[in-house]
């Protein structure tokens, strides 16, 4: 099961039906948009600057501008509240680039002994020496390199750096995490009358039931039998439902919405359990193929992508990181069960261990937010789709890029690759599903169009039929010949 970014258009946020609003980034990523490039970015060697200043002057120019500005005066050095400025400070301007994952110029500034080591311009920070310290010469707007790159602080803001340094640079790491406003799924309202967009959906294992989140209502539709009512409506979810995954022993189905995953016995349908406070929107979810754990992808708004996985027998939380900067738009399982690949915002397909939680290789996938991926059945190849409109094919142990195509006429949202051929299926924003070759440069061919944009697609084992979830709050069902076969559409709440 995949996602699309486009569906966020369509996604109302869920500070607009709660008491207390929290205003979502309104862009198609769903949950976030990186933010642009910020804090220090030291090169191998540094420039002259047209003007250059002494080492006497910078301190000088430091001390006249502190000594200017009310408050900021040699009586707060040392003080608490001049470091929780200062934190906040390259919290805002310089963390954002320059951390454990993102090290522009070699330089974390994310601990004060990683400041000290500094980067290639050597150490950043030098503890009461503020006119020698790196850390305070790049921010002057005749200083080359200058940081931020991108934006010029305010000689207030230069000063506080300037006396942080001066009085010892105290250290303060409670303050350079930004904490997340978090909502109580228990507060938002509920979904507007007749919005029930098909955002996620999964088969069991026996293809003969296919659970499909409709709006906030997942139905179960029964696919052995036409024309009968659906085997189950569970509720629960106040949110749109993000994802949906079925266990490989078929026994759970657990559902993801708004920072909360509920979990089914799918012989009765009775409940078996809920992992709760979770970030933000579950976006993504796949159990492990020994059906012990489960993973989860959600992010609060403006955070990391984290992913988490769960003991499904007592839902207790295992192992967890933060994989993406931004949103995780879909994850997929190798078929050997050691290997979870994701899909990020950022426009990284990652690979982690799942006994471990560690990276264990990086593809710089697209040139915009990747949305879908898909193993091919013998782990040999991944498939990812991007926002623009590209299907790429990897190879998963050389990182080599075996094929684009192109063709699309949107967003990859969704890819299916459902045997050990050369053959997989994608959806798009024209609600049409394409058939693609692993070697072919274009779509082999383009097969019916649904009544509305899809954003999640799902084959049987065999490859003969397809689902694919609607925007409309239909589910189309395709055959292999191209033609659409039957709709399955919203139960009645």
């Amino acid at each position: 099961m995949v996602k699309r970014l486009q569906k966020r258009r369509s996604d109302p946020d869920p500070s607009l039906t709660m008491s207390q609003p929290e205003k979502e980034p309104d862009n198609k990523q769903r949950r976030l948009a990186p933010l642009g490039p910020a804090g220090f970015n030291a090169r191998t060697r540094m420039k002259c600057p047209g003007h250059k200043l002494s080492s006497s002057r910078l301190a000088k120019l430091a001390l006249a501008i502190a000594a200017a500005l009310p408050g900021t005066g040699q009586a707060e050095a040392g003080d608490a509240a001049l470091a929780r400025r200062a934190m906040h400070l390259l919290r805002d301007h310089c963390v954002r680039c320059h951390n454990a994952k993102k090290t522009k110029g070699d330089l974390n500034l994310t601990e004060r002994a990683l400041a000290l080591k500094g980067g290639g311009e050597g150490p950043a920070l030098l503890p009461g020496q503020a006119a020698e310290s790196h850390m305070f010469q790049f921010l002057h707007p005749d200083s080359d390199p200058h940081m931020p790159p991108k934006k010029q602080l305010s000689d207030e803001q230069i000063a506080t750096l300037g006396q942080w340094i001066d009085a010892g640079a105290k250290w303060l790491p409670g303050e350079l995490v930004i904490e997340a406003k978090s909502v109580d799924p228990a507060k938002l309202g509920r979904l507007p009358a007749g919005y029930r967009p098909v955002f996620a959906l999964a088969l069991s294992p026996d293809d003969r039931q296919l659970a499909a989140g409709h709006g906030s209502l997942v139905t179960v539709h029964n696919l052995a039998e036409k024309d009968k009512p659906p085997l189950a409506k569970l509720t629960g979810h106040r949110d749109a439902v993000q994802s949906i995954a079925w266990s490989p022993d078929g026994q759970r189905l657990a559902t993801g919405g708004f920072r909360k995953v509920l979990l089914w016995n799918t012989a009765d349908w009775s409940s078996a359990g809920e992992i709760i406070d979770l970030p933000g929107r579950v976006t993504a979810m796949t159990f492990t193929v020994s059906n012990a754990a489960l993973a989860t992808a959600s992010n609060a708004p403006g955070q990391a992508g984290e992913i988490a996985l769960w003991n499904v027998t007592d839902l207790a939380r295992g192992l967890a990181w933060q994989a993406h900067n931004g949103t995780v738009f879909d994850l997929a399982i190798a078929p050997d069960g050691e290997t979870l690949a994701s899909a990020g915002a950022d426009k990284l397909v990652r690979f982690w261990s799942l006994a471990k939680g560690e990276q264990v290789m990086q593809i710089e996938a697209h040139t915009a937010p990747v949305l879908s991926l898909a193993y091919k059945p013998d782990g040999a190849l991944l498939a990812s789709g991007g926002a623009d409109k590209e299907l790429k094919i990897w190879d998963t142990k050389t990182r080599e890029q075996k094929n684009l195509v192109t063709g699309h006429p949107g967003n990859v949202a969704a890819i299916a690759w459902p045997e050990k051929k050369a053959e997989l299926i994608t959806a798009s924003d024209d609600g049409a599903l394409r058939l693609c070759n692993e070697t072919s440069k274009s779509p082999g061919k383009t097969w019916a169009k649904a009544a509305g944009l899809l954003h999640c697609l799902a084959a049987t084992a065999d490859g003969k039929l397809l689902y694919g979830g609607a925007d409309n709050g239909r589910v189309y069902a395709w055959d292999r010949t191209g033609k659409i076969t039957r709709t399955l559409e919203p139960a009645k709440p």
